[in-house]
């Protein structure tokens, strides 16, 4: 029979297989809740394994055994090319601990390590979370460990744009490829890796590139978002100047450039031609989300799907401060029901 008791603040269990007692922690603290979790889940659990002989079973295996099960039921995912990198590094750190060893303070120890902002330590913790998962599924832990884990919350910068002058004294250093890919970038706010991954016929009659993949690390794929798949206006130039540009041998518009990091150099050589200042690549998006805000040619909802945003909420969250500081012009005599409060006063005294 399983019984529980409580060492130090963790409450562990003990029970016998063949005559011999075995110790085991639950990683869990001492409160009534867990207790209640042990009691009438974890405890039954084990009884039952040593009932059935299932216990025999059950060998130890590593935390990179479940990282490989995790990898094969994430190959078919459509950001898996962006996002495998930050899974196996994830898998290398804990690589040869058994899974049962792990403790909740480990992980946390390991995601507060990272220098990155939390929004991208979720891809971490996220990985492994399912990792763990599955060994609770094997049967060989009893709690996922990485459960409930909370990350700070990151401090929201101010989006970083340049401004329309910026925008023309880089247009005039930029040459060769630079050149339609900036137009495109800065015209339509579309991400590195959709441009990189256009061709020719993307460019329609109708007035719209029709977005169908993108390009990163020589990979295809479908786009971060469903609503990554979209069509976005462009001007009549535009299409002029690609087609200045694209080599006819080529299938797609940039040829064999099929990362932004082939654009890194070029990039700041034209911030450094041109005098402004030092903003990645990336924000050429941001230029033209703000300024299409700024200038009150489309609303919030209507940028999201420019964007390719999954929601006008994703755009709200990245440029409300964008929205906070423009200039809004009521009047001074603007009653939102019809009546000035001036002349009610002033009847009200007579």
């Amino acid at each position: 029979m399983t019984s529980y008791y409580i060492r130090g603040k963790t409450i562990w269990l003990s029970y016998y297989v063949e005559g011999q007692r075995f110790l085991k922690s639950t990683k869990l603290k001492n409160t009534p809740q867990n207790i209640k979790l042990v009691t009438n889940h974890i405890i039954p659990k084990i009884d039952m394994d040593i009932a059935t002989g299932e216990i025999y079973k059950k060998k130890l295996k590593t935390f990179e055994y479940y990282g490989r099960i995790f990898l094969e039921h994430k190959d078919d995912n459509k950001t898996y090319h962006l996002k495998v990198a930050y899974w196996k590094r994830a898998i290398e750190h804990f690589k040869g601990q058994d899974i049962d060893s792990i403790t909740r303070l480990d992980v946390k120890q390991y995601l507060n390590s990272l220098d990155m902002l939390s929004k991208s330590k979720g891809a971490y913790k996220s990985c492994i979370k399912e990792i763990f998962e599955f060994a609770v599924d094997d049967g060989v832990i009893s709690f996922n460990p990485a459960v409930g884990i909370k990350l700070k919350q990151d401090v929201r910068k101010d989006v970083q744009h340049f401004t329309r002058d910026e925008v023309a004294k880089i247009m005039e250093v930029a040459t060769g490829v630079m050149r339609p890919y900036l137009m495109i970038a800065f015209n339509t706010g579309m991400r590195v890796s959709e441009i990189l991954g256009l061709q020719l016929g993307d460019f329609q009659d109708d007035g719209y590139i029709h977005i169908k993949r993108t390009r990163t690390k020589g990979m295809l794929g479908s786009g971060k978002t469903n609503n990554s798949i979209r069509n976005v206006p462009y001007p009549s130039f535009l299409l002029e100047e690609v087609k200045k540009f694209q080599d006819p041998k080529q299938l797609f518009i940039f040829g064999d450039i099929d990362d932004a990091l082939k654009l890194r150099y070029l990039w700041l050589n034209i911030l450094k031609d041109s005098g402004v200042r030092k903003f990645k690549m990336y924000c050429t998006r941001h230029t033209f989300a703000t300024l299409m805000l700024k200038e009150n040619i489309v609303s919030i909802n209507e940028l999201a799907g420019l964007l390719g945003h999954s929601s006008p909420k994703i755009t709200l969250e990245h440029y409300a401060s964008i929205i906070n500081v423009k200039n809004i012009d009521l009047g001074n005599n603007f009653s939102l029901f019809s009546y000035n409060p001036a002349t009610v006063e002033k009847e009200n005294i007579n």
